[in-house]
C-alpha cells in the first residue's frame, strides 16, 4: 500500500470573508476572459477554495490529526483576531513567467506571518519540514501551463485592493484532488480569543 492510500493530504489555512472572496472571483473573472482570448492555459481555482495557506503540511496518517489539533491549539494562544486586506495581483516565480497567478494579502502589521510562524513551529515540533520559502501570504486564483506573462492582464484589473476579511480562526483542510481540481474537506476548526 503506498503512503498515500493510507494517508490525507493535508494544509492548515484561513478561509477569506465572501466580500473578498466575490472580489477576487470577480478580477479572475475578467482575466479569464482575456486569457482564454489569448489563447493561455490557465486552471482557474473555484472562489469557494479560495483560502490563505499558513502550514502546508502533506501526506500525514491519520492517527497524527489528534495531534495537530492540540499542537496549533497551543500555538495560536497569545494570537487575537485581526483583520487582513487582499490587494494587489501577482504571480510565482513572477508574473512575467507565471505558473501561478494570485491575489497579494496586505499583512502591514505582521500578525498573519507572527501567526504563521507560532504555527509552522508547532507543526516541526511534531516533526513536520520547515517551510524553506519566506512566508508570502496570497489567495491561489489560477495555475498557469507554459509560464505565460500575465502582466498586461493583470494590469487590465481596474482595482487592486479587493477587500477586508476578519481573521478570526484556522482551519485543517484536507486535499484530495478530483480530475484537474482540488477538494478541500474541513476536518478541524481552531478560533482565535
Amino acid at each position: 500500500m503506498s503512503l498515500e492510500s493510507e494517508s490525507m493530504r493535508l494544509f492548515i489555512g484561513i478561509p477569506v470573508s465572501l466580500r473578498t472572496l466575490r472580489a477576487v472571483a470577480g478580477a479572475a473573472t475578467l482575466i479569464k476572459e482575456q486569457s482564454t482570448a489569448a489563447k493561455m492555459d490557465l486552471r482557474w481555482v473555484a472562489p469557494a477554495r479560495y483560502h490563505v495557506t499558513l502550514s502546508y503540511l502533506g501526506w500525514v496518517k491519520p492517527e497524527v490529526v489528534p495531534a495537530i489539533r492540540d499542537r496549533v491549539q497551543r500555538a495560536i494562544v497569545g494570537h487575537k483576531p485581526f483583520e487582513m486586506r487582499c490587494r494587489d495581483l501577482g504571480g510565482f516565480p513572477s508574473i512575467d513567467k507565471a505558473q501561478v497567478l494570485w491575489a497579494g494579502i496586505d499583512d502591514g502589521a505582521g500578525s498573519l506571518a507572527a501567526l504563521a510562524g507560532s504555527v509552522s513551529a508547532a507543526m516541526v515540533e511534531l516533526g513536520f519540514p520547515a517551510e524553506s520559502r519566506a512566508f508570502h501570504p496570497h489567495l491561489t486564483m489560477a495555475r498557469c501551463k507554459g509560464a505565460p506573462d500575465l502582466t498586461k492582464l493583470v494590469q487590465s484589473v481596474p482595482a487592486h485592493v479587493f477587500s477586508k476579511s476578519a481573521v478570526e480562526s484556522l482551519l485543517l483542510y484536507k486535499s484530495s484532488v478530483e480530475s484537474e481540481t482540488s477538494e478541500y474537506e474541513k476536518i478541524a476548526s481552531w478560533r482565535l480569543e
